[in-house]
């Protein structure tokens, strides 16, 4: 084995490490997106900021781990003289020996499962944000009347009256 296949193999297995730690902040961001949907439909206001302050306290070692993954692509460029973007895992299980090879695809596998239901829980998060913002905003436009329907009618002797369907709230002075 010369230096650089060993150096390459090195490298590798640091950055399956920093893989696995991606793994954990992906499994970590998707348990929080179900929380986060749980406390908007409870309206829980502490459980939000619970979890608001947990995200803020983790970004930072996900931030040092997304550091350290670049790092290591940067020398696995180096190393077999390639163009930093295409230092990718696929490319990479090509050129590595056995059981080296297999552990990259693994790890590529689990990766590419978790990132889709990352996406899947984002996609569910989202869909409920824009219906809870769609619904309080009808539900304002019939508070306040602010939709352009006019609540006051009037009968064919000219008199005025409120019907059933006027808002709660008048804003008129």
């Amino acid at each position: 084995m010369n230096a650089a296949t060993s150096e390459l193999a090195e490298k590798t297995e640091q950055l399956l490490v920093v893989l696995q730690e991606d793994l954990v902040c992906i499994e970590r961001s998707i348990e929080r997106l179900d929380e986060l949907r749980a406390f908007v439909i409870k309206r829980d206001d502490s459980g939000l900021n619970r979890l608001l302050e947990q995200i803020r306290s983790q970004s930072q070692e996900y931030v040092q781990n997304q550091k350290l993954r670049e790092q290591l692509r940067e020398q696995i460029a180096a190393t077999v003289d390639w163009p930093l973007e295409q230092v990718r895992l696929g490319r990479l299980q090509q050129i590595l020996p056995g059981r080296q090879s297999i552990k990259v695809a693994q790890m590529r596998e689990r990766l590419m499962k978790m990132v889709a239901r990352l996406r899947t829980e984002h996609a569910a998060t989202t869909l409920l944000l824009s219906d809870l913002a769609r619904f309080n905003g009808m539900m304002l436009n019939w508070i306040l009347e602010t939709g352009g329907v006019c609540g006051t009618t009037y009968d064919r002797r000219g008199e005025t009256s409120r019907g059933r369907d006027t808002a709660f709230v008048n804003l008129q002075f």
